[in-house]
């Protein structure tokens, strides 16, 4: 396994980790500031573009909010009131406790959500931008919200020009509620200094050297590089005597540190543990090096902007080297030491160029890309019409196990509306392999078309053109009835369809979610008067259905196997009343931010499908209400402070937490709601 497969992998593998770690307990720092007497909750604002899918684009700035509320219990007369509808309240405070107006504030996806997207995701620039942001007021306090509400971990950023970056992680937010969290203290941060001279020659310093620090994870500083202004990193120029000095460098742990300089090769040093307390003194001697320059082409000589070049030493493991071409498809990559490397270029739609040896220093380079095949895709009706609104995926089959498809990472799917004088859509850059295009429309079953061999066994690169034709299939009908534990209809029940045999409250499974598609059909009725619902359109596939309504237990209802079109009429469906579990959670008596509820049945536990596990977070007075009904039973309350330390630096103090707060709590025929009360011990 080269050297690249092993980054890659290891990518995945903290990613996974975050994420499972994410699932059970949040993220812990001690903190070093005062902390604030929580705000009394306030009845918020209607959320704006309640109906926006997709957060990602909400930004609001709390200095440009003119609403506002008097707070006297905080001890100031008044904070902003945001226009959304839930969000993070918190106070940004210097190491003297006095206030940082003006900082930035960013709210940011965590990479636990899709680890295994991370190495493609990676490669994108953008692709871990803020979803949210505002500046602090003049009393150091910010409130940063988001028009919708998902289900998702996130991480907050505060930059300040005089101090290190303040990261918290695995924060949560729940429809409706602004949660307060703890203060952040704004320090200096560690520096780092040192010189960079020739090697074996103190007396020579390295003209226009660069060093860049990278001070956490592949995430950590990924997220960090995407805030705006931040796109370049830890990155400074040593002065005319070589030397060089970064301040407010946001780890107390372990770094690298990378040095580079036209004509020199570059080197890494890693291992590097700051401290607050005194700067950490890091020289290189550089080697005499290389650059390589030239250019990336299509097969007709037409220039590939933005392709990205990757080189490897071939006597040494260690991260590559990268360059990108600019419009004219040119490229320089400097610090490649004296020796052979391996060198690949790739672009988007075309075949990765492999060259096992490239001698550094060479300054004609010319990669010539081949084009990845095509598929012309041609949508019908069973009366043979044209669709001409539809979404559009490339699926990677397997032949040897036909019920199973896969995501091709680098053919995005994509949404197809046709003009009455185009028949057909097209997908670019098909790799080698088997695929089949999956189909989703209005008024039609989710379809998958006959599986098309791309794979090559002459060795021929030449693009290939597929002519795929789909005709849409109608699908399955599912009829049925909700009642409760007396028989009676229960009107307003929502009735959703996935996968036979999923999970729902499997975090290993809600990790995977998104990542693998489905060859079942997702939709949604909700029950009328009579407490009947139809699911129509349904893909020929295994199903299980999963009812929901607020005065009754989750129920989920599997081995539905519908395979061929028609209708399927259920027995009645009776779902149990079970309890609500109400609580309070403090920390030694105190209430404490953001704090993270798992709420499970007991390891022991026999039978996965009718386990459950639910999470929520504490509202802003401490309290906590979990999202749905739970059946009767014996189930494990645990809790963890969540927001107050960098995701990746408190994960064991937070198990331990979530271990010593276990609570046995009972659920017993005919009781409606449970009260549970836990009084955490100190994070300190």
């Amino acid at each position: 396994m080269n050297s690249r497969s092993l980054a890659g992998l290891s990518v995945v593998l903290l990613g996974i980790a975050a994420s499972l770690a994410f699932a059970f307990l949040g993220s812990d720092r001690d903190p070093t500031g005062p902390t604030p007497t929580p705000p009394p909750a306030t009845t918020p604002e209607p959320a704006a573009n309640e109906g926006t899918p997709n957060p990602a684009v909400a930004a609001e700035n709390a200095s440009e909010v003119d609403r506002r509320i008097a707070l006297p219990e905080s001890g100031r007369s008044e904070i902003p009131r945001p226009q959304f509808a839930q969000g993070l309240r918190g106070l940004v405070l210097d190491a003297a406790a006095r206030p940082l107006a003006g900082r930035q504030v960013y709210l940011v996806d965590s990479a636990g959500n899709e680890p295994l997207a991370l190495p493609l995701l990676r490669q994108q620039r953008d692709a871990f931008g803020p979803v949210a942001s505002c500046n602090t007021e003049a009393d150091g306090s910010f409130a940063v919200g988001l028009p919708v509400a998902q289900d998702r971990i996130y991480e907050l950023y505060v930059v300040s020009p005089n101090h290190a970056t303040a990261r918290l992680g695995g924060l949560r937010l729940l429809p409706g509620q602004w949660h307060q969290i703890d203060t952040i203290t704004m320090t200096a941060g560690a520096t780092l200094r040192g010189r960079v001279t020739v090697a074996g020659r103190d007396d020579i310093p390295v003209p226009a050297a660069t060093v860049q620090v990278e001070i956490g994870t592949a995430f950590a500083d990924a997220a960090l590089r995407a805030l705006p202004g931040a796109d370049v990193g830890l990155v400074t120029t040593v002065d005319a005597a070589g030397n060089y000095e970064l301040r407010n460098v946001p780890s107390r742990g372990i770094v690298q540190v990378a040095a580079v300089a036209p004509g020199f090769a570059r080197l890494q040093k890693g291992n590097i543990e700051l401290a607050l307390d005194k700067p950490v003194v890091v020289d290189f001697g550089l080697l005499p090096g290389h650059s390589i320059a030239g250019s990336v082409v299509n097969v007709a000589g037409e220039p590939l902007a933005n392709a990205m070049i990757e080189a490897w030493p071939k006597d040494a493991t260690q991260a590559p080297l990268t360059a990108r071409c600019d419009d004219q498809g040119r490229f320089t990559m400097l610090g490649l030491a004296a020796c052979p490397h391996r060198v690949r270029a790739q672009a988007r739609n075309h075949r990765v160029h492999d060259e096992a040896t490239v001698e550094p220093g060479r300054t004609d380079l010319r990669f010539v890309l081949n084009e990845l095949s095509r598929v012309r895709v041609r949508v019908q009706a069973p009366n043979g019409d044209v669709v001409r609104s539809y979404q559009l995926a490339l699926r990677r089959v397997f032949p040897e196990q036909p019920a199973q498809i896969g995501n091709v990472a680098t053919v995005p799917d994509q949404r197809v509306r046709l003009d009455a004088n185009t028949d057909a859509a097209e997908l670019a850059g098909v790799p080698e392999g088997w695929f089949a295009c999956q189909v989703e429309a209005e008024g039609f079953a989710k379809t998958l078309s006959q599986p098309f061999d791309n794979t090559r066994s002459d060795g021929d690169q030449r693009p290939r053109q597929f002519e795929v034709v789909m005709t849409m299939a109608l699908g399955a009908t599912v009829r049925g009835r909700v009642v409760d534990e007396n028989g009676e209809a229960l009107a307003g029940a929502v009735v959703t369809t996935q996968a036979d045999g999923r999970l729902p409250d499997s975090p290993f499974q809600r990790m995977l979610a998104g990542t693998l598609p489905e060859r079942t059909t997702a939709a949604r009725a909700t029950t009328g008067p009579d407490g009947a619902f139809v699911l129509r359109h349904l893909a020929h596939a295994d199903y299980q259905l999963q009812i929901e309504h607020p005065d009754a237990c989750r129920t989920l209802v599997g081995g539905l196997q519908l395979l061929a079109d028609g209708d399927r009429e259920l027995p009645p469906i009776c779902m149990p009343g079970g309890a609500m579990i109400r609580g309070t959670i403090t920390v030694q008596g105190r209430v404490a931010g953001q704090v993270k509820i798992v709420f499970s049945t007991p390891a022991d536990h026999a039978d996965a499908r009718s386990s459950l596990r639910l999470e929520t977070v504490t509202e802003a007075n401490g309290t906590f209400a979990l999202p749905r009904r739970v059946p009767v039973g014996r189930y494990e309350v645990r809790a963890a402070v969540m927001g107050k330390g960098e995701p990746e630096s408190q994960i064991f103090r937070e198990i331990l937490q979530l271990q010593r707060s276990a609570t046995t709590v009972t659920v017993a025929p005919g009781q409606g709601q449970v009260e549970c009360v836990i009084d955490l011990p100190s994070d300190h």
